[in-house]
């Protein structure tokens, strides 16, 4: 951990031999800090048709990683599939022992060259300086930051997005760079590069008959058939973009900070009861921003779909690139994929995809 080298413990302490021991040594130094910070705080989520438990070293950095989860919390009690121990070095005064690999491993994605060994997945990106740690045989990942003052914007917008990437690489659950609206009978996965309108064309659809499952990242189940799940429920919006959603301007959460960072909504604070865990995926929609006034719908082939999700997924989720395409190829042979081109006149976004709904929902149910 290169560049906070200041901030982990002596060398020679608590060194760990194997990449199983690290993230053990990572949980212990877990529940010191949180005897410093007077005890674990705890929150459990049902993120797709798994319980994950969120553990928190004292109170810092539940505000945090919470907040765009909130709209998925469940009761505590459930046994766990997944538990994830949060701490920070600064405070609760607790040190991560240094790392059991040189700086030559590093790569300049994070990733530890030689270390990752398919059981334990572990990145750490210098300058950013958040650890992320998994070993998937124990269900127990190790979330760690010298100082809760450093946690980016984005990641808040989307917490555990790499843990839950790498946790779920051999089940047919996918995260996805997608977004998803629509009814409780199926819905729509949109998605697309960044700056194609798939932000927009999902918030022009608050206020109508469809329900919102995601904007920036979703949960995607690939067998027995297509499901979407919700994950968070923050959008996001270039502040340029804003002018195109004028009524969501008073919900931004971060309006001082637009010159650095996207606007950030969190959606579960405004809009509730047009959230939803999730539905049956009845299409890919591909937006494309025309500039024409009126919105129209035409359909795509299988490979261009595979072209505007994959690599947009792959380039944010490390380590599992093959298993992601894979299930990402599965997703688009078994439901069709349309062109959505996105007019100026925003209200007719959702008309036209609850009427492209309409016609591959043959039974009428809604």
């Amino acid at each position: 951990m290169t560049t906070a080298s200041h901030n982990l413990a002596p060398a020679g302490t608590l060194t760990p031999s194997a990449p199983a021991e690290f993230v053990e040594t990572a949980r212990l130094c877990f529940e010191q800090a949180a005897k410093a910070a007077g005890g674990v705080r705890e929150r459990s989520f049902r993120l797709g048709e798994q319980s994950v438990l969120l553990r928190f070293a004292g109170d810092r950095l539940v505000p945090l990683m919470v907040r765009a989860l909130a709209h998925l919390e469940e009761p505590l009690g459930r046994r766990p599939d997944l538990t994830v121990c949060f701490f920070d070095s600064e405070s609760t005064g607790t040190p991560m022992p240094p790392p059991p690999w040189s700086k030559e491993q590093y790569t300049n994605l994070g990733e530890i060259d030689g270390f990752n060994n398919g059981q334990v997945h572990v990145t750490y990106t210098p300058g950013v300086d958040i650890l992320h740690c998994l070993d998937r045989e124990r269900g127990l990942a190790v979330y760690w930051t010298p100082t809760f003052r450093l946690i980016p914007w984005w990641e808040q917008s989307f917490p555990l997005r790499s843990i839950l990437n790498w946790w779920l690489q051999d089940q047919p659950f996918q995260p996805a760079h997608a977004a998803a609206v629509g009814r409780s009978s199926g819905g729509v996965l949109i998605t697309g590069p960044s700056g194609t309108g798939k932000s927009t064309s999902t918030l022009a659809c608050l206020g109508s008959e469809l329900q919102y499952a995601g904007d920036d990242y979703v949960l995607i189940r690939t067998d027995p058939s297509p499901f979407v799940y919700s994950l968070y429920s923050t959008a996001k919006l270039e502040a340029d973009n804003l002018e195109r959603v004028p009524h969501l301007v008073s919900l931004v959460s971060n309006p001082e900070r637009l010159d650095r960072e996207k606007a950030l909504i969190f959606l579960h604070e405004h809009h509730p009861q047009q959230l939803t865990s999730g539905f049956p995926i009845r299409a890919l929609v591909i937006p494309k921003v025309t500039g024409k006034r009126d919105t129209s719908i035409e359909t795509i082939s299988p490979a261009v779909a595979l072209l505007a999700l994959a690599p947009t997924t792959t380039k944010h989720l490390l380590g599992t690139r093959r298993q992601t395409v894979e299930k990402l190829m599965r997703l688009v042979k078994k439901v069709p994929s349309y062109r959505l081109l996105a007019g100026t006149d925003l209200m007719q976004i959702p008309v036209a995809i609850s009427n492209l709904l309409d016609r591959l929902n043959p039974s009428g149910e809604k």
